[in-house]
């Protein structure tokens, strides 16, 4: 067997989760980088727009393009802050709420191929990715 240096293989499992999971959401037009927007609007409902631009490392001007598409489509709404009109809210609309159960299913699809990592293994790549966001 091959063996890969670590950031390596921990950038492939990335790159082909990334392929799965764009693959399965093909059918409903929507990509895995807007999926992750609506998961994480739908356990913040109210976010700030940076607040969730800054968790997924998207560049502002990026990510605005992002809230456009799904706001065209009918996901999400945009919203004034009430303590700082400047801000925006984030909102999932029942369309987007309809998507997230297409999209939690193909995420459940991949994490079962890559649920066979133990639970030591697993500890070890939570301590990895801690560590890596310290850096940044």
């Amino acid at each position: 067997m091959r063996k890969r240096p670590l950031a390596n293989l921990l950038y492939h499992i990335g790159k082909l989760e990334n392929l799965l999971i764009n693959q399965k959401l093909a059918s409903i037009n929507l990509r895995m980088s807007h999926a992750h927007v609506l998961r994480y609007i739908q356990k913040h409902p109210g976010c700030i727009q940076k607040e969730v631009a800054d968790y997924l490392f998207y560049q502002p001007a990026s990510f605005t393009n992002v809230v456009k598409l799904l706001e065209k489509r009918n996901m999400i709404e945009r919203r004034p802050d009430p303590t700082n009109g400047l801000k925006k809210q984030l909102f999932l609309l029942p369309a987007g709420k309809e998507v997230l159960d297409q999209v939690n299913d193909a995420f459940d699809d991949v994490n079962k191929l890559v649920g066979t990592v133990d639970s030591e293994a697993l500890l070890k790549l939570e301590r990895i990715s801690t560590n890596l966001e310290k850096q940044i």
